[in-house]
């Protein structure tokens, strides 16, 4: 049985590099855990920056943070340990309320 292309159809693409053709190390370590927060963040094309590995100035990499962003959207929550909460919610009491 195949697995789903991450864009949720059936990948029968030998060459693709989905995750339902291959698995990396990180993603076992990861499976079972809390998830991440993930974000969407909105700039203008103007702001988007290619950047490179420094070894490989020739091979986009990803995209240069330093930017404005015009929007945050959280898409995903994180759950967090109850350590963790703590601390987020004692910076939101700082930050907020300041």
């Amino acid at each position: 049985m195949l697995a789903s292309h991450p864009a949720g159809r059936p990948c029968t693409d030998p060459s693709c590099l989905c995750l339902s053709r291959t698995t990396d190390e990180e993603h076992a370590a990861r499976s079972g855990s809390p998830a991440d927060r993930y974000e969407a963040w909105m700039i203008h094309t103007r702001n988007y920056q290619l950047v490179s590995l420094p070894d490989r100035p020739d091979v986009p990499s990803g995209i240069s943070l330093d930017a404005p962003a015009l929007r945050k959207r959280v898409l995903r929550t994180a759950t967090l340990s109850p350590d963790a909460q703590r601390l987020m919610d004692l910076w939101n009491a700082l930050t907020n309320g300041a």
